[in-house]
């Protein structure tokens, strides 16, 4: 007489830990794009700058699941480009595809380890800003090349201590749920 109710997929996807670990990612990214705009120009070297919420989201790619780590990219890229002046569609195109991708990595890299991180960020910069640029060439030029490959540097020497305090925030990595 009654079937059991099967959620929708935006629903599982969103809430793949519960409400409680879909809280804290959001939070997260919240936190490091509202650093982003405080804390990152005052801390440029040589005019480079960290990307915090790449930083953030090449941790999470090695801790959340493929889908869930293209809802947390699609959430980065919204939040990204709300904060800055540029064409929205592209951004959160390249986070969510870079997210998805890159979720695949614990399956050659242990997770547990920092330098896994360290090549994530690093990775997570490369390929966001490769995607971008394929999604919006006029807006990125030789100039933009070089700003990225500040950035990855500097997000992978942020890599390690951001480590340590992100794994404090989110609980340890969980097998998708169906």
């Amino acid at each position: 007489m009654y079937e059991r109710v099967r959620p929708s997929w935006v629903v599982r996807v969103a809430l793949w830990g519960g409400w409680g670990t879909t809280l804290r990612v959001g939070l997260l990214l919240w936190a490091m794009t509202v650093l982003q705009g405080v804390l990152a120009p005052a801390v440029a070297v040589r005019g480079a700058t960290p990307d915090l919420t790449l930083l953030a989201l090449g941790y999470l790619v090695l801790r959340l699941n493929p889908s869930a780590s293209a809802a947390a990219g699609f959430f980065s890229g919204l939040l990204h480009a709300s904060m800055l002046d540029l064409t929205l569609g592209s951004l959160i195109l390249s986070r969510t595809l870079t997210a998805y991708v890159l979720a695949w990595l614990p399956t050659v890299l242990n997770r547990q380890r920092v330098l896994s991180v360290c090549l994530a960020c690093a990775l997570t910069v490369l390929l966001t800003h490769l995607l971008f640029y394929l999604s919006a060439p006029s807006l990125v030029g030789l100039e933009g090349w070089r700003m990225a490959l500040g950035v990855m540097v500097y997000n992978t020497i942020l890599a390690a201590p951001a480590y340590g305090l992100l794994q404090r925030v989110l609980p340890p990595y969980q097998e998708e749920i169906e």
